[in-house]
């Protein structure tokens, strides 16, 4: 019996340091640091991250638009004349702000600039609830104005709450939310009805909402972008696959247009593939491949995008990089290449560099089609070396 108890007992502390040993892994690892900050996010989730938030915001305001007006028949009933004129009048305005909202069209918004609606979709309420409790706090109310009154001290929380429903981290949960904090203890002083034990409270409860939104947000984005790595990945190299590229660098030179910003993309070719499927089998092709996206990330930031083209193309996407960033990191890729071919020798590439500022780009097409054009010629000029532009190439 003791050795049993023994035998147990071992057996769930070898439980708990695995356990222990997977969550410091997890917490201390680019996943976790995902969740948390949006810094290494990969451009692919945040596009996708960003309309999901942006729709988000649209249907979460038609519903909040229409609930508002629907609610001022029973203002109407449960209070006096001048409380529901007021608050009537108010929430025909808010109600205009949340109909503005879900009206936007469809567009790709900026990081900054999605937070800035959730921010807005959320004080929309908050300017009812800051009126109510100024002009309800003296009233002597009972029976169902009571209750409807109760009803406008909760939206804070109805708002905390409001949070989950978007994929975001655990930074702009934070953000989002600071706001509320300040208004629990805030407007209890305006309205002559401060209490310690009901800020202390209060805000408590704000505090155990915002925990679990937080975690709601970050599990949003874990499996988000856990699903997005299975559908837009190569199988066999972990790069994006074309479909996939083609979105992100749509995206990226949407965002680098307005921001005015420069955008590279380097599009290489393996040197002399073939030989290598002819002469030592697929798998040893499909080992270069391997190596050339692994040998890649290695020189390039957690940003900066990797798209397999197809066959042994690869397309680079490099974020508000200009000529130069993008030379820097050429030179890097050169220096080392892309690993060992079968028989030895380097695993080299034919590279065409193009940039949307210097080359005058006016679409993300025209942008991949110059790199490509680029390839080709460094492919003509002996392989083995990049060609920025017509004055600028560089061989190994």
């Amino acid at each position: 019996m003791g050795d049993a108890l023994g035998t147990f007992g071992h057996g769930r502390m070898t439980f708990l340091k695995q356990t222990l040993s997977r969550t410091l892994s997890y917490i201390f690892s680019e996943r976790f640091r995902g969740v948390v900050l949006t810094d290494k996010h990969p451009a692919h989730l945040a596009r996708h991250r960003l309309d999901t938030v942006f729709s988000r915001i649209r249907l979460v305001s038609l519903m909040f638009g229409v609930l508002t007006v629907c609610w001022i028949p029973i203002d109407v009933v449960t209070l006096d004349a001048r409380s529901w004129m007021i608050l009537g009048a108010l929430r025909l305005l808010v109600a205009g702000v949340f109909f503005a909202l879900a009206g936007l069209p469809e567009k790709d918004v900026t990081h900054g600039a999605a937070l800035a609606l959730v921010a807005l979709m959320m004080a929309n309420p908050l300017v009812l609830h800051a009126t109510a409790e100024v002009l309800l706090s003296d009233a002597p109310l009972q029976g169902m104005a009571l209750v409807n009154a109760n009803l406008y001290a909760a939206l804070p929380f109805v708002i905390m709450a409001g949070l989950s429903l978007f994929p975001l981290v655990a930074l702009e949960s934070l953000l989002l939310a600071a706001p509320l904090f300040v208004l629990a203890a805030l407007i209890p002083a305006l309205s002559g009805s401060f209490s310690w034990v009901e800020v202390i409270s209060h805000g408590w409860v704000l505090g155990l909402l915002l925990g679990i939104c937080m975690l709601a947000g970050m599990i949003q984005v874990f499996y988000m972008e856990a699903l997005l790595h299975r559908a837009h990945h190569d199988p066999l190299t972990g790069a994006l696959t074309r479909r996939s590229g083609t979105e992100v660098v749509e995206f990226m030179f949407r965002l680098a247009s307005d921001k005015s910003a420069p955008l590279a993309v380097a599009f290489l070719d393996i040197d002399n593939f073939k030989s290598i499927n002819d002469g030592f089998g697929h798998e040893a092709g499909d080992e270069a491949l391997r190596k050339t996206v692994k040998a890649l990330k290695s020189e390039l930031r957690d940003a900066d995008t990797i798209v397999r083209w197809g066959g042994e193309e690869f397309v680079l996407l490099l974020g508000d990089t200009a000529v130069d960033g993008a030379r820097v990191v050429i030179d890097r890729i050169m220096e080392k290449w892309l690993g060992e071919r079968p028989d030895g020798g380097p695993l080299t590439a034919s590279i065409g560099v193009a940039e949307r500022l210097s080359d005058h780009a006016n679409t993300w097409d025209d942008l991949i089609q110059l790199a490509d054009q680029r390839m080709y010629e460094a492919k003509r000029a002996g392989k083995a070396r990049t060609i920025f532009g017509p004055t600028l190439t560089v061989a190994a």
